[in-house]
């Protein structure tokens, strides 16, 4: 772990997007085409600590794209202070009427503050 300029924790975990093979895994270029996330390096820079992505399941993708909550990551920040399930989406981070995007009350990160205006704590 090391810490950026900002004095941001940060570590580096296994590309999700690609697998940790930099390689684009869905061949829309080429199957010799790098991994649009890790630019080949099969490792991603990330927040620590963090938590798996609610919105793409950890997988850093939605059907071929990337996920636009992680980036391709597979994980999101872990949040600070105490949350509750996301009333919206119940948790995964979907968009009920677009399953493809992400939920507009939680970010799709499927939890949501506790002290939010609105949301009963669990």
């Amino acid at each position: 772990m090391m810490k950026n300029e900002l004095g941001v924790t940060m570590e580096h975990v296994r590309c999700a997007f690609c697998r940790g093979k930099g390689k684009d895994p869905f061949g829309i270029m080429s199957w010799l085409s790098l991994c649009c996330v890790c630019q080949g390096r099969g490792v991603v820079q990330v927040q620590a600590p963090h938590v798996r992505c609610a919105h793409c399941q950890g997988s850093g993708a939605i059907k071929t794209f990337t996920c636009t909550v992680c980036r391709g990551s597979g994980v999101v920040p872990a949040p600070v202070g105490p949350t509750t399930v996301c009333p919206d989406c119940q948790g995964t981070g979907d968009d009920a009427s677009a399953p493809a995007m992400d939920c507009l009350t939680c970010r799709g990160r499927g939890r949501v503050s506790a002290n939010a205006k609105g949301v009963k704590s669990q």
